[in-house]
């Protein structure tokens, strides 16, 4: 069934006459490097989601990315990136290397420009999962930088400033700001073999809120609270919970150690996320909560058995996808 889900909602691509750039972005995140999108309508040529983002390529009339002064900066606002970093984060997790090459009105950058661009915009008491995100993946974990106001930062520092955030009111619940914790961890403990510093506390922290997953906010039917992390609740609207259900999915799936993927409760989540999804593909989603649904499930699908299936494109690579255990798969 995961399979076939995948499969089928590859086959019914964005294009950018009718998707905005933030639209194109959350395409990217369920496929990966290689998705792709109609070029000028449904019926237009496929060309590459984030070549054409990366190179000033208009969707719905807007661009993702622009100038400022000698910098390049991804645009805020309605159809553009939500929050700081976002458009970064999506690079980063698509794993588009910092050499890059982006276009911004005739001009030459990389994805490396970039990220000096949102280097520059860290600033304390703000919103920083998607930095945290871009940073723990594209920086070694002990650079520093110097932001805009002149003040130094490091991952540990954000770290530590995203642990100080509450999940209530972040965004997607809370779900990007602890698979922010959880990779800046994983990226530690490759670097130095061990966690230091702040480093226990953000992994301590994110696995309690995994296992308050399976405690506290899974319903009976395998979908998880409908009210996030606040408290458990099981409401009736299937969008809703394809929301609240695909972004939490996606963050167990995405940073839990091996064993806990073949465990019951995560069994039916992704059943839950896969079935409803599979049940109605002709149905009209909401771009953002379908595309983080399906990346939950090519996560899962990419972690338990290793590969995708023919015609899918795999959506997650790198560091946190965790070993193989061929012979646990076969037997479940």
């Amino acid at each position: 069934m995961i399979a076939r889900t995948i499969a089928s909602y590859s086959r019914r691509p964005l294009n950018t006459q009718q998707h905005n750039p933030w639209e194109m972005m959350h395409w990217a995140i369920a496929y990966g490097a290689s998705s792709q999108s109609r070029l000028g309508g449904p019926g237009g040529d496929l060309v590459s989601c984030i070549g054409w983002l990366n190179m000033g390529g208009r969707c719905k009339g807007q661009v993702m990315l622009a100038r400022q002064g000698e910098q390049v900066v991804a645009l805020r606002g309605k159809g553009m990136q939500g929050h700081v970093a976002q458009y970064l984060a999506m690079l980063a997790q698509c794993r588009v290397a910092r050499n890059s090459p982006i276009e911004v009105d005739g001009r030459g950058f990389t994805v490396g420009d970039l990220i000096r661009s949102e280097q520059r915009a860290c600033a304390t008491n703000t919103e920083l999962t998607f930095t945290l995100i871009s940073m723990a993946h594209y920086l070694g974990s002990d650079e520093t930088w110097t932001a805009a106001d002149g003040t130094e930062w490091s991952l540990p520092r954000l770290v530590r400033e995203e642990i100080g955030q509450p999940l209530r009111g972040a965004p997607c619940g809370g779900t990007h700001r602890l698979f922010g914790l959880a990779y800046a961890c994983q990226r530690r403990r490759e670097a130095t073999g061990g966690l230091d510093g702040i480093y226990p506390s953000a992994d301590h922290y994110v696995r309690s809120q995994q296992q308050r997953m399976f405690d506290e906010l899974q319903n009976d039917d395998g979908s998880f609270s409908t009210d996030w992390f606040n408290r458990p609740e099981d409401g009736d609207d299937v969008e809703r919970k394809l929301r609240t259900s695909g972004h939490m999915l996606e963050f167990l799936v995405s940073t839990a150690d091996q064993q806990v993927l073949y465990h019951p409760r995560t069994i039916a989540a992704v059943e839950f996320v896969a079935g409803i999804l599979h049940d109605e593909p002709a149905r009209e989603w909401k771009i953002g909560p379908m595309c983080h649904a399906l990346h939950g499930l090519a996560i899962y699908q990419e972690r338990l058995w290793g590969s995708l299936p023919p015609g899918a494109v795999a959506a997650y690579h790198g560091p946190m996808k965790a070993r193989p255990q061929p012979r646990m798969a076969s037997a479940r």
